[in-house]
């Protein structure tokens, strides 16, 4: 038998995470003028250094550079893009002490160079806001998180895609504790879930202004939204002692899966940048996969967490078969690019072995709990099960 909160305890650690955002240095620093929306025409345009284009006046930002940036610094840029690089392939293959590490690192490089309020140092306080979330550290994660966005809007403007993306990471955040800490109390849950939805909501919309309907970041807030309402309404009708589901519960509940199908909808539209970024399969980039895991998850959850195990029907066994074989799909876009220990390939296969729990397939549930276990090297010894998964947490390398 598999010890199942041994999987839990791994699943804690390596819950799915937003991807870390990365810029062009040399951009962030040879370009020092924001361009944001301009009025009138609803369109964007460059502006001049005196102030002055053609057609509807636009409003710019210039970020505070320190004077020595008035020429780009070669090598000091090649400094800052090499840690970014260290953090993306620590983040990759799970080594988030190390992503951590190297994140504080370049938010410390970046203040010296580019200045307290500065994109590239939002970003670096985004990066350790994103590995503490994935410690399970909530509160330094929402603080850097917070820092982030404070210095984005400052800087770009709230109605600016990078204000966005800085909304999205904490209504993420919000949405994951609301689901993963058991400490919480009925209503803290509920609070944790209504502000993830204002800020996944707030992201939705500027992205949609910003970046368009159909682009990847646009999608991943919608399916975000989708997902975290879902969340809300379980959560209401799991505290009605009878699960009695009112019309409006039914509504926001149709709400949700239209936002998750849509979603899942615009991202198979989605064409890689290039041939080598292709998957095989019909999700073409992870960012569908992803959309797809969402819906997965909604499925699964409105017959299992919903549904009495003796009222289930032959409708609610065709939902089940179009969860598996959207978690098939997915595990096998996930595993053509990231390493077995990847938060989204333990995420899918832990979601995976739950769904076979509930058609009744245990020995197919066990097997995927024993890959999760192998992935991480984990080894099992007597007297384990009664250990407090806690006392173990800073102990943890993720690997």
């Amino acid at each position: 038998v598999i010890n199942r909160d041994l999987v839990y305890l791994i699943m804690w650690k390596t819950q799915r995470i937003a991807q870390v955002p990365t810029r062009l240095l040399k951009s962030v620093v040879r370009s020092k003028i924001t361009v944001v929306q301009t009025k009138g025409s609803g369109k964007k345009m460059p502006q001049s250094k005196g102030g002055q284009g053609k057609g509807p006046t636009a409003r710019i930002k210039i970020p505070t550079l320190k004077k020595s940036l008035d020429m780009p610094n070669e090598e000091k840029e090649q400094a800052l893009a090499k840690i970014q690089y260290e953090i993306r392939t620590h983040h990759k293959y799970g080594n988030y002490k190390e992503a951590l590490s190297s994140s504080k690192q370049l938010l410390k490089e970046s203040r010296d160079h580019f200045g307290k309020d500065h994109p590239v140092t939002a970003s670096s306080y985004n990066n350790i806001g994103l590995m503490h979330k994935h410690l399970g550290d909530w509160v330094e994660s929402r603080k850097n998180y917070h820092e982030s966005l404070r210095i984005y809007g400052r800087v770009v403007g709230k109605d600016h895609a990078s204000y966005a993306a800085a909304l999205h990471n904490i209504g993420s955040l919000n949405h994951l504790q609301a689901h993963l800490d058991e400490g919480l109390t009925a209503i803290q849950r509920l609070q944790l879930n209504e502000e993830a939805l204002e800020h996944l909501q707030d992201a939705w919309r500027i992205r949609q202004v910003e970046l368009g309907e159909d682009h990847p970041n646009t999608i991943a807030s919608r399916s975000s939204y989708g997902a975290t309402l879902a969340s809300q309404v379980l959560q209401a009708i799991k505290s009605n002692k009878n699960h009695k589901v009112s019309k409006l519960t039914e509504q926001r509940w149709n709400a949700a899966e239209d936002h998750l199908r849509q979603a899942l909808k615009q991202a198979l539209n989605i064409q890689p940048k290039d041939a080598k970024s292709t998957l095989n399969g019909r999700f073409k980039t992870l960012n569908a996969a992803s959309a797809a895991q969402n819906l997965a998850i909604f499925l699964k959850t409105r017959v299992t967490d919903i549904v009495d195990e003796k009222t289930i029907n032959v409708l609610d066994y065709d939902v089940l078969a179009e969860a598996r074989q959207l978690y098939e799909e997915v595990l096998d876009a996930r595993q053509q690019t990231l390493p077995e220990t990847h938060p989204d390939i333990v995420a899918t296969k832990f979601s995976m072995a739950e769904l076979m729990t509930a058609l009744g397939e245990e020995e197919a549930a066990n097997d995927l709990r024993e890959e999760i276990i192998k992935s991480y090297d984990v080894q099992e010894i007597e007297g384990s099960e009664g250990d407090n998964p806690s006392d173990g947490k800073a102990d943890n390398n993720n690997k």
